[in-house]
């Protein structure tokens, strides 16, 4: 039928997201689960979980490197360093 839309599927994209202009860090006052990055890009917001502390700190520090270089060379700002509570 014309009009009806398609459900995507199992393997379908349905959307893709820039780091461009993109913040992650500890998702430190979420309380119902351990190892929680937040990560805002394009207006949303995500929340995800790592198996460990090791694991947090490599994502955020991956999250931090592609934010850092996702803009051009002459629009890009000094890059910051992953900020951990001590």
């Amino acid at each position: 039928r014309s009009g009806e839309i398609q459900k995507p599927g199992k393997g379908d994209l349905i959307r893709a997201y820039t780091l461009q202009h993109a913040e992650s860090g500890l998702g430190n006052d979420y309380l119902k689960r351990k190892n929680v990055i937040r990560v805002r890009l394009e207006g949303e917001q995500f929340l995800l979980q790592a198996a460990d502390v090791p694991s947090v700190v490599e994502w955020i520090e991956g999250f931090h490197a592609g934010t850092n270089i996702s803009l051009d060379l002459d629009h890009r700002v000094m890059p910051k360093g992953p900020m951990f509570p001590r």
